[in-house]
């Protein structure tokens, strides 16, 4: 056994494989939250409201709706397409979050493919409420690094693990000492001297 090249071997090991991992800490990218408060002070009794959601960056966004009313009332949060309409934009396809008859709700769900969404509020009662909310959008923000730099990473990172591997396994298995000067045999206490020539 050889313990130095043990010892170098697993570094060059650790080194590759902190590489590989921080490989896909960078290809993850960051995680953006933005936040935005929509409000309505006074929502007439049997009457709906509605409200465009900003724009989502990505379409692979999660969006988080918490509201609260002062009187039962139903929330959706639904998909929507540019329209000509006074939002600019029209529902599409079924509502991604939906309440029906509360006063209170909070929710997550995958944006999916849209880049937009309607928060329709309708008030079933006869006399008026107040409506509050925050809708939470997280998208990730894309790599920081481009698909090149992260691919000389991720070879880096298998040439020093294999380097490592080999440097590790020679250190185990190869003898130790091979290359010290041979030691001059000594004489036991009862041999005899060799013959003089």
């Amino acid at each position: 056994m050889r313990p130095w090249l043990v010892i170098l071997g697993s570094v060059i090991t650790v080194i590759g494989a902190g590489l590989i991992v921080s490989l896909f800490v960078l290809s993850g990218g960051s995680v953006t939250t933005d936040q935005y408060s929509i409000e309505n002070p006074s929502i007439p009794g049997h009457t709906p409201w509605s409200q465009v959601v900003p724009r989502v960056i990505t379409t692979q966004s999660t969006v988080s709706v918490s509201w609260t009313t002062t009187a039962p009332a139903n929330v959706s949060l639904t998909p929507a397409v540019p329209c000509s309409s006074a939002l600019g934009v029209c529902p599409s396809g079924p509502a991604v979050l939906n309440w029906t008859g509360v006063d209170t709700g909070k929710g997550t769900a995958s944006s999916g493919s849209s880049s937009q969404f309607i928060l329709q509020v309708s008030n079933p009662g006869s006399s008026s409420l107040r409506f509050s909310g925050v809708v939470s959008l997280s998208y990730n923000t894309g790599s920081p690094l481009p698909v090149w730099s992260l691919g000389l990473i991720l070879v880096a990172g298998i040439i020093l693990l294999a380097i490592g591997g080999i440097a590790v396994f020679l250190g185990l298995f190869l003898p130790g000492g091979v290359y010290d000067e041979p030691k001059e045999p000594t004489l036991g206490p009862f041999e005899p001297p060799p013959p003089s020539p």
